[in-house]
């Protein structure tokens, strides 16, 4: 583990830089100012300056002014610029040579003005970076840094850092006055950057040396040598330099020079920047590295350890805020395994999802520390928690939130210490919770019921919307009862029946078996043509046959041969024509024709002596009857030899039959055969279509037949067979449920209860958590010996121990006092020792902009750790880097170097290590466009998103303003003019205070609409008044105010309005060269997603060119290809063109395999649209881009919004597994999107159509009056 911290503390560096704090590299636009540009050599100034900075004297300081101008001119060299632009004059006539000077004049007015306003200009950019890091984050780092030490500490640290930070206010008055005010609410403070890299490299024992002054007179510091005498007393030996006391000297003027080790200079510098007060991270690193420690959960991280469940757990979940299905899945998922990753998709509830987290650990005596890099996500978080947000400590910036510390350490204990009882208890929530769940049990009785598989194999929902409604005086009901008494019919199970049948439908079978059976019925020989017949053969044969009808058939001589008749039927019935096999006919005959003789014979047995005589004459008579026999079936041979063609085209019993009928001198066969022989291909066809008929298709086809008397009654049985079978099966479970069936009527009731009982979990929830670690508290307070001085510490006025002291003296009373911390991860390694597992729980939020090694000393203080963020959205970044760590550059990186730099998150390391669950719902959005596009292109529309309450016909969610810019210089001024222009008319005009925010996609379009602003509240009065509110507007104690941000410092930030300026134009040569930066590095398309998913109710996109404008088509990422969809689909929604919006966001879905299971048909959501339509409703189905689609909605045109949602039942049932998904949270996550439901049961559809209409109806009726007010 000593190798891994080594390898992070490494990279701690190498992402950081070089701290501002230990080493300003030069001076930077947005970081720093050098106020030796301005004082210079000018000592009284310098004087004046020093009085202002270091005694107090004054309370502000006019850095720019009128008065100093000439010595601006003079410091950047005004005449140096503008002498080799001077005319010569001596030639010049008076005029001409008073023209000239006038020249002259003007352009020392002209650069004078560019150089006074480029150095307020800079001073602008510091503040507005300064101001803005300052909402995100909380920390204001603005100091007065002076003087200087420069110099090399060791091998590794070179040093060029302020030795004292003043804390001091810029204020700009306007282009030519500039200000500074000394922040009377925050201590001067030594460099503690600067101090702990000295005392660490001599090793110096600092304790008790005090660092931060109300003022540095008070404390008998009236000078730099005073300052470096009283550090020298402590072991810090810094060298003055020798032209200290010339006057200050420019910043790019002071020179790292050959110093020696350990040698240290003071200069007389002076700058205003940003300078980041400390890194106690690396501290962290240092020990951990040091004292080879590890803990559960870091080793879980790093090393994947243990995914299992925990053994035991509170089952609980303890909620005080209303929670959806996903988020409280993910809180119980928590509870199970401990170390947790939740995916919080935009506007999903990720904060809300923390606030119960908190609320549940807390309940349960556990200690949470929540951590984000980003302010506004604790502030959310802080005010979320409501009254519990008594039990938390929340700190912005350790090192200089102190004496608010102290405040609010005092105010709790004095009120815990004076607190009441806890009223609820553990056995109040159990009670409640034993309440829900019986609730719930109804409903999964219902649900069970209704949607279990039968042994028919469909459930009785499904048998609803598939069974027919039977009166006991109609023909069905006849099917029916014939129906029941068919053994073979009624074994057949749903999937068999409704396949078979399909399969009948599908291959025309019914119709083919039909005409067969017709054909079969109406000529017997069909059955014994032949098959594959030549078709020469049938027509010679169908020749032959005409010809031999044409005649008069000459029938066989039956009075010549008295037994043909019973010849020709035993060969028939037999298939026999020799007469040797026809011995039984013969002796048949025998007895027939002579019975005595036939008796004589039996009786001879009997008396023996006869019979030989009476055996003699049977023989005799056998012989003749034989030959007679054979004498016929000779003629008869000869008879039919006429007709030996018909072998050709008949088996042998169609042939028999045939000749026993032209015997007989009947035609009506060779007709027949005619007739069959004109049908024979279709016969042939309709026979090999019939070969593979199974076992059932035929007992189908047979019961069809056989109870039908017309075509039309045969089909009708077929098509009503599988309805009147499933109604078969529905009275029957009908019968056998009804009492679980009953339950339906009250379903509304029991979920209003869940709704209630839920509501009362959360006030129980409340009281519970409120009371935790209170009594813990008091009585540690009133046992311990340490009471008194700790009482002293948090109460006193003066001479406050800095926090993290203040930590290791009185932990155990704080984290009693507090359970819940909200800190940034620099301050929890500033404030709280190096102590493991200090809290049971530790959850990051916003994780996938937090590099891993920020991290690790946080995580050693928890027992489990929850890791909550978006992988679709920002990972550390390039800019990240900049802005957070310290790094003062001022240079743009390459591409390859930001994607490098991009390096693997927290949430990335924690996603292949611990479990995760996904947040699903969003609420962020109003309306559905907003958040469509980010759902299909990032998210495969997977979010549950509430389908709009309107059509907004006056309204357009996504509005496009197309301008004329030109790309020049990384801006577009034409963009940014026209922001301005709309910034001011929804400022003036704004119905409902909308809060705004103004996004771009560079710094530079970012600082060019900040100047515009700038220069329209210089213009008009009004406007900037108002543009102040809105920059310090706040609602219920979260930051809304304005914001102008790029891409990549966004994350996090919502408004009800978003306005893009997109920037990309055509340059000056007339081409669009769109450099997309960091959109175009791998994962670049993330910051996009950001981006367009800040907006509630509206986003603006003020654009300069068309999407087809942008060639990406070449462009190795997704990010620019992306990038101009978005643009395209802003351009639809803007034109109202919904189907080409929704062609572009169809092209991002994924290809999902086609169900290969039957589907069992719900027909009467179709059959409820139909009615309603038929009362003159306009009723729309499966409104909703997600796999959950609302059944039907009733919209009203006049009102413009739908007035009612319908959910057949079967949907829900559909939509999720959980039955409090689909039968509760899903509703009210609809109806707080403004959506009313009803919910159809297919049963009551079953029982009763009309009541169900006329509830629906009612409905309707009642919303409509609701709406109308």
């Amino acid at each position: 583990m000593k190798s891994v911290y080594k390898y992070y503390k490494e990279r701690l560096i190498e992402i950081s830089g070089k701290n501002r704090s230990l080493y300003s590299r030069n001076i930077s636009k947005k970081y720093s100012y050098d106020i030796g540009t301005i004082i210079g050599k000018d000592k009284d100034e310098f004087q004046e300056f020093f009085s202002f900075l270091w005694k107090g004297k004054r309370s502000s300081y006019a850095l720019i002014k009128k008065e100093n101008k000439e010595k601006l001119y003079e410091t950047f060299n005004l005449n140096g610029k503008i002498t080799p632009l001077f005319k010569d004059m001596t030639n010049m006539s008076v005029e001409e040579k008073r023209s000239e000077n006038l020249r002259r004049e003007r352009l020392k007015r002209e650069e004078g003005k560019k150089i006074i306003t480029s150095q307020v200009s800079s001073l602008k950019l510091l503040k507005r970076e300064i101001e803005e890091f300052a909402k995100e984050t909380g920390r204001y780092e603005l100091f007065v840094g002076y003087p200087f030490v420069t110099g090399i500490l060791n091998k590794d640290v070179t040093v060029k850092a302020p030795l004292i930070l003043f804390p001091v206010v810029v204020n700009i008055e306007n282009d030519t006055t500039v200000s500074l005010e000394i922040k009377n609410d925050e201590f001067v403070q030594f460099n503690k950057v600067l101090m702990l890299a000295y005392a660490k490299e001599h090793r110096l024992n600092s304790e008790g040396m005090i660092m931060e002054f109300d003022n540095l007179i008070d404390y008998k510091l009236k000078s730099v040598k005073d300052v470096l005498d009283y550090l020298s007393a402590y072991g810090y030996k810094f060298e003055v330099d020798r032209k200290f006391n010339d006057g200050l000297i420019k910043f790019d003027d002071i020179k790292d020079g050959n110093f020696k080790f350990g040698e240290l200079k003071v200069v007389n510098s002076c700058v205003i920047g940003r300078f980041p007060l400390a890194n106690s991270i690396y501290n962290d690193y240092t020990l951990l590295e040091k004292k080879r420690l590890s803990s559960l959960a870091i080793e879980q991280l790093l090393q994947g350890r243990n995914k299992k469940k925990n053994k035991k757990y509170d089952e609980r979940t303890y909620t005080i805020n209303d929670l959806d299905y996903a988020q409280e899945s993910a809180i119980k998922k928590l509870n199970e395994y401990g170390n947790m990753v939740i995916y919080g998709p935009p506007g999903t509830g990720k904060s809300q999802t923390i606030v119960n987290i908190i609320a549940d650990a807390l309940c349960k005596n556990k200690k949470v520390l929540v951590v984000s890099q980003k302010k506004a996500a604790l502030d959310v978080v802080f005010n979320r928690l409501k009254t519990l947000n008594s039990k938390c400590m929340f700190i912005t910036d350790a090192e200089k939130n102190k004496v608010a510390f102290y405040e609010r350490c005092n105010q709790m204990h004095q009120a815990v210490m004076s607190s009441g009882n806890v009223i609820e208890t553990n056995e109040d929530f159990d009670t409640v919770e034993a309440n829900i769940k019986n609730e719930v049990k109804d409903l999964e009785v219902i649900s069970n019921t209704l949607f279990n598989k039968t042994p028919f194999g469909l459930s009785l929902q499904e048998m609803y919307t598939n069974s027919a409604k039977i009166g006991k005086k109609s023909y069905d009901y006849v099917l029916y009862k014939l129906m029941l008494k068919n053994k073979e019919l009624m074994a057949m199970d749903y999937k068999k029946l409704s396949s078979t049948l399909r399969v009948i439908k599908e291959k025309n079978k019914a119709n083919l078996y039909y005409r067969y059976i017709e054909l079969k019925k109406n000529n017997p020989l069909i059955d014994h043509i032949k098959p594959k017949m030549e078709v020469h053969v049938i027509n010679q044969l169908k020749t032959y046959l005409k010809e031999i009808i044409q005649k008069n058939i000459v029938p066989f001589d039956t009075a010549k041969h008295k037994h043909a008749r019973q010849l020709m039927i035993y060969m028939l019935e037999n298939g026999v024509e020799d007469t040797k096999d026809m011995k039984p006919l013969i002796k048949m005959l025998l007895q027939v024709e002579n019975p005595k003789l036939s008796t004589a014979l039996k009786w001879s047995k009997v008396f023996f002596p006869a019979y030989p005589f009476v055996k003699h004459q049977m023989n005799k008579k056998e012989e003749e009857l034989t030959e007679n026999f054979a004498n016929t079936m000779e003629d008869i041979q000869n008879y039919i030899s006429n007709y030996s063609l018909l072998n050709k085209v008949l088996d042998r019993k169609g042939y028999l039959m045939t000749i026993d009928n032209i015997i007989n001198g009947n035609s009506i066969f060779l007709k027949l055969l005619l007739n069959a022989l004109e049908d024979y291909i279709e016969i042939r066809d309709v026979n090999v279509s019939l070969q593979g008929l199974t076992e059932e298709e035929r007992i189908i086809l047979n019961f069809a037949y056989e109870n039908s008397k017309t075509a039309k009654q045969y089909r009708d049985i077929i098509d009503k067979l599988l309805e009147i079978r499933v109604y078969h099966e529905t009275i029957k479970y009908e019968e056998q449920n009804k009492d679980k069936l009953s339950k339906i009527i009250d379903f509304e009731n029991i979920r209003n209860r869940i709704l209630s009982l839920q509501k009362d979990e959360k006030t129980i929830s409340t009281n519970i958590c409120l009371g935790k670690f209170k009594d813990e508290y008091i009585k540690y307070y009133n046992s311990s010996l340490e009471s008194k001085n700790y009482l002293y510490q948090i109460t006193k006025q003066q001479g406050l121990l800095p926090i993290r002291k203040m930590m290791d003296l009185y932990s155990d009373f704080l984290l009693r006092l507090f359970p819940c911390w909200l800190l940034s991860p620099e301050s929890v390694s500033t404030i709280f020792p190096l102590k493991k597992e200090m809290f049971d729980i530790i959850l990051f939020d916003e994780a996938s902009q937090v590099f891993i090694e920020n991290t690790l000393p946080t995580i050693y203080r928890g027992k489990y750790i929850v890791v909550a963020g978006d992988s679709k959205q920002l990972r550390p970044t390039a800019t990240f880097v900049k802005r957070y760590m310290g790094n003062d550059s001022d240079e743009e990186l390459d591409l390859a170097t930001q994607a490098a730099l991009e390096v693997e998150s927290l949430l990335d390391l924690a996603t292949s290590r611990f479990n995760s669950t996904n947040l699903t719902y969003h609420y962020r959005s109003k309306n559905e466009e907003l958040i469509d596009f980010s759902n299909y292109a990032f998210y495969d529309g997977k979010l549950q998103i509430a389908p709009n309450i309107s059509k907004n016909i006056g309204n357009k969610p996504i509005e496009r303003i197309k301008v004329n810019g030109k790309w020049l210089g990384r801006r577009n001024e034409e963009e940014a003019s026209a922001v301005v222009s709309l910034l001011k008319k929804l400022i003036k005009n704004k119905k409902n205070k909308a809060s705004i925010g103004i996004i771009t996609f560079n710094t530079e379009q970012e600082n060019a609409i900040e100047d515009a602003i700038d220069e329209e509240c210089q213009k008009d009065s009004q406007f900037r008044d108002a543009y102040i509110r809105e920059q310090n507007r706040k609602e219920n104690n979260e930051d809304t105010s304005i914001f102008i941000k790029n891409l990549e410092n966004v994350q996090g930030d919502e408004r009800d309005i978003i306005i893009f300026s997109i920037g990309y134009a055509r340059n000056e040569y007339g081409r669009v060269v769109a450099h997309f930066g960091s959109l175009s590095v791998e994962g670049g398309e993330n910051r996009l997603n950001v981006a367009i998913t800040r907006a509630k109710e509206k986003i603006y996109v003020v654009t300069s060119i068309e999407p087809e404008e942008l060639m990406v088509e070449g462009s190795k990422n997704a990010g620019p290809k992306i990038f101009k969809s978005y643009l395209q689909y802003v351009r639809a929604v803007s034109n109202k063109k919904n189907k080409e919006a929704q062609f572009i966001l169809d092209s991002f879905k994924p290809t999902m395999p086609q169900a290969t299971e039957d589907v069992v048909e719900n027909k009467f959501e179709d059959e409820i649209k139909a009615e309603l339509v038929k009362l003159g409703y306009n009723v729309e189905t499966n409104l909703g881009n997600t796999n959950y689609k609302l059944s039907l909605a009733v919209y009203d045109k006049k009102l413009d919004r739908y007035l009612l949602g319908i959910e057949c039942d079967y949907a829900a049932y559909k939509s999720s597994d959980s039955i409090l998904e689909r039968d509760v949270y899903r509703n009210k996550f609809l109806e707080s999107r403004g959506w009313s439901i009803i919910r159809v049961w297919s049963r009551d559809w079953w029982l009763n159509k009309d009541r169900v209409i006329n509830n629906i109806v009612k409905a309707i009726n009642l919303n409509n009056k609701k709406y109308e007010k």
